[in-house]
């Protein structure tokens, strides 16, 4: 199967860009994700698009892999220039919070519980992608979206695999010979895996078990970041990490601490905790949060209520 790649800049955004894939489809052309509601990145698709030979109304299909702001913003733009028939993971669909103030306040109650000092966690209402494209994205869940189904075989030659883990519903769409990642399996980086609002979500175990399902020695084309050779290598690595991740939480758990002194123990690839803008600590606390999560489900760390939460450990021992 051929297919072509659009990359979208991401203005603003550490990761720079977006890759938007072009494949052929029964009535037309396909894409999977659509970018970032920006004007540098709709110029770039329709320029993209104009570079291919194929004109926006010749789009029939998209297929979004999860609900964040550089994967599907742009999304009412492709609806109101063209008339495609928009997909999206049933479990993102069926879990995605509707309104930005309750999913706001939900993670700033959350994270305060667990020791984030208060600016830290209000902050989610300004520095979050939902907060600065809220427009697109109240305009995105007025959308007509078709869901799909773990499994369920689609037009263009794509198959839909759920991969729940960075977000609850993420899905990657497989082809002969390859996969569509989206951010579950990228090249170069660790996708974010973090809290989220839904009881019982375990992030990191959901994230870990849609690993070893995609685990094939296809190739992976990821949404940023050029092609990955071979998707089992890299899943390898990933679980690699993940359990690297594990042993560091427990050892640094030699005293009962908050998700929010967890975090600043872990050492982080961009440098240390306190240096970390906002944005980034929000992401780094979310991250420590799902690997406790994890730790707790196995019965390593317990957790102390209270009025803020702390965790204890309870064996060192540890198992991906």
């Amino acid at each position: 199967m051929t297919f072509s790649r659009i990359r979208l800049p991401l203005p603003g955004m550490e990761l720079g860009h977006v890759n938007i894939y072009v494949v052929k489809c029964s009535d037309g052309y396909g894409l999977i994700d659509v970018g970032l509601a920006t004007y540098e990145a709709a110029l770039s698709l329709l320029r993209g698009l104009k570079a291919l030979g194929i004109k926006p109304s010749d789009v029939t299909k998209v297929y979004v892999t999860h609900y964040h702001a550089d994967h599907i913003t742009l999304a009412q733009f492709l609806a109101e220039i063209a008339s495609p028939d928009f997909h999206i993971g049933e479990g993102e669909l069926r879990h995605v919070a509707s309104s930005f103030e309750e999913l706001a306040k939900m993670y700033a109650e959350e994270y305060k519980k667990h020791g984030a000092p208060a600016e830290v966690a209000e902050a989610f209402l300004k520095v979050h992608p939902m907060s600065r494209y809220r427009k697109a994205f109240e305009d995105v869940w007025k959308i007509s979206w078709r869901q799909v189904r773990d499994g369920e075989e689609l037009d263009c030659g794509l198959k839909a695999v759920s991969t729940p883990g960075h977000t609850p519903g993420h899905t990657v769409y497989a082809m002969r010979g390859g996969v569509f990642t989206g951010d579950h399996v990228l090249p170069k980086i660790t996708p974010n895996i973090s809290w989220y609002p839904l009881p019982g979500f375990n992030p990191l175990k959901e994230y870990l078990n849609s690993l070893r399902k995609i685990r094939t020695s296809a190739r992976g084309f990821p949404a940023h970041g050029d092609e990955i050779t071979d998707i089992a290598t890299r899943v390898d690595e990933l679980l690699r990490h993940h359990e690297k991740r594990l042993e560091e939480i427990l050892s640094a758990l030699s005293e009962p601490m908050t998700t929010y002194e967890v975090a600043k123990k872990i050492s982080w690839d961009a440098g240390p905790f306190d240096q970390f803008d906002v944005y980034n600590k929000i992401f780094a606390i979310g991250e420590a949060y799902s690997h406790l999560m994890y730790l707790e489900d196995a019965g390593l760390v317990k957790k102390i209520d209270g009025e803020v939460i702390r965790w204890r450990r309870v064996s060192r021992r540890t198992a991906v």
